[in-house]
């Protein structure tokens, strides 16, 4: 793992060397020489290729052994099969870290991938960090430093740092950030990330001071220690991080075994992980670089209050209330004494409420523009305020300054939307380095709502304790246990389950001593869903109706020619009444072991009302888990009905996924469904189980 003194050679290099350079400008190894003399780069820039003396002013070197010891950064532009030899050589001259361009390695595949595990090896062997390989390259522009082929150019850069797994995708955002006044200060191709982690470059930046906020265009994480960490440090340094998630891997459902492993597409696994984790995952590109730049003239967000519409439309300023309303951002409520100011500043049949219509007639006083801000700005149930303006350029542009001053000096945010902006008044506007804009009312309201929610979450501590829960007795678990011994397992974990027995023909249903009603089940490992086959009887009330209901039961299993499946039946005591909840697991390849949790029953994968988190998780973060879906009101006692038992729920979650974790690799997927949340102080019960175990793995007490 490679920390920020590993990186800060390659993020902020005083000396760069760039092997296979080239006087070609139709070349990629040309455009790196171009793109640090474009920039003014200041540190020292060496040069190797014995076809010249010197490019663009840079000495030129016949090889790699007359370079000076101790370089930072080497650039590696030449064919994939010689950068192995060239990394070994720059490592005996003890350059401290390089970018590699070059591209033909495990995104073609074959002898492709075995190169790129080679320097994989070397790399961690000697503690060398490499970007790339199939990288677009970097820049830091506080160093005056741009280390890329790509045509990236240096801009007037906010406090953001970029990083992306897919180099178009970076040159696009970085472009897009440009056109909005906000360039990015670093910037990161990550490549094939041979060495060099997406999230440790994250953790550099999140430690940097000269950054304040980190965006990402995400396609996979590779490791959850470094994702952790690189989260851990962004919120110890109050730099918030915002990402585009992009790519799916849903596992199919006619491989799945479980409603849990259906449901567990990797892409919802991230988006419960990084809101559990207080990161900002927005939808596309624009919502991505708007959020950005709003964070980055973000000031402190207090915890009280909303946000207020300021308005010359009433179309407009209703469409943004109803976008607020939808991404859960509260809108304020004006007290009498915040409506009588405005009354004072605004004509009579100006609208006073929120959202704040100062109608068309501020075209002929753009004065009370500022004015109405004023009001508001000292207005205590205010948090946050939006300015909505639509053309008429010509008007407002003389008050831009003012505006300007206005923001600065106000203790709270203050986000303009002009919609209709032309190119001369944009460009005044972002002149004055203070004014947050955004072109259109439902992105300046998507952008506001993650900054607004990101400061006002509470933010958890992610406890990585791992708490062992060990077994009484051995079990083999082979492909899958059935209910009976999935049951068992709970039992021994602390996990309430009905008191039953386990029965192979009828003279077994004599020995019991279960009070009645009781409950009757077929026992398979392969049938998972028992109601398919009408294997589940309910409310038996008497010995006759056991004997009776095994008979039909014995009946319907021959009609479906599944006898060979049947390994026996249960009689269990009926459980108390309760709500349905399902808890699922499954041993994620990114993120191992984690839990499902949602709306039990059989409509689990119609509504799809669940949630996942990495194990382990605490009680607070199984308590956040239970609350974030939507029937969670259902579980809280809505319309009259008791409240269940929502703190042994959570303790259910956190017991399963610490037992989840100290056994991993030795199950599949594993699912509880439903459980049933008594009323509260009554716990949960447990009434179905699956457990799909690795052929021959053991769980041992």
């Amino acid at each position: 793992m490679f920390t920020s003194d590993d990186l800060k050679p390659m993020l902020e290099p005083n000396a760069v060397a760039i092997i296979g350079a080239s006087g070609d400008k139709t070349k990629i190894s040309y455009k790196p020489i171009a793109n640090l003399k474009e920039v003014g780069y200041q540190g020292e820039v060496y040069l190797v290729n014995p076809k010249y003396e010197e490019i663009l002013g840079f000495p030129c070197y016949q090889k790699i052994e007359e370079l000076p010891e101790y370089i930072d950064l080497a650039l590696i532009c030449v064919a994939a099969k010689s950068v192995l030899s060239i990394i070994k050589q720059l490592h005996a001259k003890k350059v401290k870290s390089i970018l590699i361009f070059s591209s033909g390695f495990t995104e073609i595949g074959g002898e492709g991938a075995k190169l790129e595990e080679e320097i994989r090896e070397y790399s961690k062997g000697n503690h060398l960090p490499i970007c790339g390989p199939n990288s677009l390259g970097l820049f830091n522009l506080n160093k005056q430093m741009i280390a890329s082929f790509s045509s990236l150019k240096a801009c007037d850069a906010a406090a953001i740092a970029f990083v992306t797994q897919s180099g178009a995708m970076g040159s696009l955002t970085h472009t897009l950030a440009t056109e909005m006044g906000i360039g990015f200060q670093a910037f990161v191709s990550s490549g094939n990330e041979s060495t060099v982690d997406f999230f440790e470059y994250i953790d550099y930046f999140a430690k940097s001071p000269d950054i304040k906020v980190i965006g990402g265009y995400l396609e996979g994480a590779r490791n959850i220690t470094k994702m952790n960490r690189a989260i851990k440090a962004s919120h110890e340094n109050n730099k918030p991080i915002v990402l585009i998630k992009v790519g799916t891997s849903v596992i199919g459902a006619d491989a799945a075994s479980s409603h849990t492993a259906s449901l567990a597409g990797n892409a919802k696994i991230y988006q419960s992980y990084f809101a559990a984790n207080n990161v900002v995952l927005v939808d596309d590109e624009e919502e991505l670089i708007d959020t950005l730049s709003l964070f980055h003239y973000a000031k402190n967000i207090s915890k009280d209050g909303g946000a207020v519409i300021v308005t010359q439309s009433g179309g407009a300023g209703i469409m943004m209330a109803d976008q607020c309303e939808r991404k859960g951002m509260k809108l304020a409520t004006l007290k009498a004494e915040t409506k009588e100011r405005l009354s004072q500043t605004l004509p009579a049949f100006a609208s006073i409420k929120n959202p704040v219509d100062m109608t068309a007639q501020v075209n002929q006083n753009p004065q009370q523009i500022l004015d109405t801000l004023s009001v508001l700005v000292e207005a205590i149930e205010v948090q946050t305020i939006v300015l909505y303006i639509q053309m008429t350029d010509h008007l407002f542009t003389p008050i831009i300054d003012k505006l300007s001053k206005l923001i600065k000096q106000a203790n709270k945010p203050v986000v303009v939307c002009w919609s209709g902006i032309q190119e001369e008044t944009k460009k005044a506007v972002f002149k004055e380095k203070s004014i947050p804009w955004i072109p259109t009312p439902t992105r300046t309201i998507n952008a506001l709502a993650h900054v607004v929610n990101y400061y006002t979450a509470e933010k958890q501590a992610y406890d990585q304790t791992r708490k062992e829960i060990r077994k009484h007795t051995p079990m083999i678990v082979n492909e899958k246990l059935n209910e009976w011994e999935g049951k068992q397992l709970l039992q021994s974990i602390g996990i309430k389950v009905p008191k039953g027995s386990f029965v192979r023909n009828q003279e077994g249903l004599h020995e019991h001593s279960l009070p009645f009603p009781l409950v009757l089940k077929g026992v398979s490992k392969e049938i998972t869903h028992k109601s398919d086959y009408q294997l589940v009887q309910t409310n038996i009330n008497s010995q006759q109706e056991l004997l009776q209901f095994y008979e039909g039961m014995i009946n319907r299993i021959k009609h479906h020619h599944i006898e060979h499946l049947i390994e026996g039946m249960m009689i269990e005591e009926m459980a108390d009444e309760g709500i349905e909840v399902i808890i699922g697991a499954i041993d994620d390849p990114t993120f191992g072991p984690t839990i499902m949790f949602g709306i039990g029953g059989v409509f689990t994968e119609v509504l799809e009302d669940v949630v996942f988190l990495p194990a382990p998780i605490t009680e607070s973060q199984a308590l956040q888990m239970i609350a974030s879906i939507k029937a969670f009101p259902l579980l809280n006692g809505v319309r009259g009905k008791p409240k269940s038992d929502i703190k042994a729920l959570a303790l259910t979650i956190q017991t399963l996924s610490e037992f989840c974790l100290s056994h991993q690799g030795e199950w599949r997927e594993m699912e509880f469904n439903p459980i049933l949340v008594h009323k509260e102080g009554n716990g949960v019960t447990a009434v179905d189980a699956v457990i799909v175990g690795k052929k021959q793995a053991e769980i041992y007490s």
